[in-house]
C-alpha cells in the first residue's frame, strides 16, 4: 500500500470516549509512547507517536483513513474489480422534508433524491459515496 494509515484507539460505539481521552491525558506523554523501560517496542502505542489528539463523535473509520486507504483495501480483498459503469444516476442529498419533496418533484433524468438528518450527515454520505452532491450555503462550506 506504500501508506500507513494513521495509529488509532479503537473503543466500542458505546463507550464514552471522552472518558477514555482523559484517562489518557493523564498519562505523561513521555511514558504512553515509549516502551523502552518494559523491554520492547511498540507497546501498547507506537514509539513513534508524539500526541494523543480527541477525534469528533461523528469521525469513523471510513472518515479517519480517508477513501484511498478503504478503496485500496477492498481492490485488494476483491481483486482490483472493474470500475462501476459511468452512466449511473446521480445521488442528491436533501437535508429537510421541504428540499426532498421539491427534489423529487423535479424528476431530473438520471438524478435520485437521498435524504439526511443534517448538512454533516450529507458530507459523510458523499464522502461514503452513498450520494453525490448537496447544495449548501457559504458557512456551511
Amino acid at each position: 500500500l506504500l501508506k500507513e494509515p494513521r495509529h488509532a484507539v479503537i473503543s466500542r460505539k458505546d463507550a464514552d470516549s471522552e472518558q477514555i481521552y482523559k484517562v489518557l491525558k493523564q498519562i505523561p506523554d513521555s511514558e504512553l509512547f515509549s516502551s523502552a523501560a518494559f523491554g520492547g517496542k511498540d507497546l501498547m502505542f507506537s514509539d513513534a507517536a508524539t500526541e494523543l489528539i480527541e477525534l469528533p463523535k461523528i469521525m469513523d473509520s471510513f472518515l479517519y483513513l480517508r477513501e484511498n486507504y478503504h478503496e485500496a483495501m477492498r481492490a485488494l480483498r476483491a481483486g482490483n474489480p472493474p470500475p462501476p459503469p459511468q452512466d449511473r444516476n446521480i445521488e442528491w442529498c436533501t437535508i429537510s422534508h421541504a428540499e426532498q419533496q421539491k427534489c423529487d418533484s423535479l424528476q431530473i433524468p438520471h438524478m435520485e433524491c437521498r435524504r439526511a438528518s443534517s448538512v454533516e450527515e450529507c458530507i459523510q454520505k458523499i464522502m461514503r459515496k452513498e450520494a453525490d452532491a448537496i447544495a449548501v450555503d457559504g458557512g456551511q462550506v
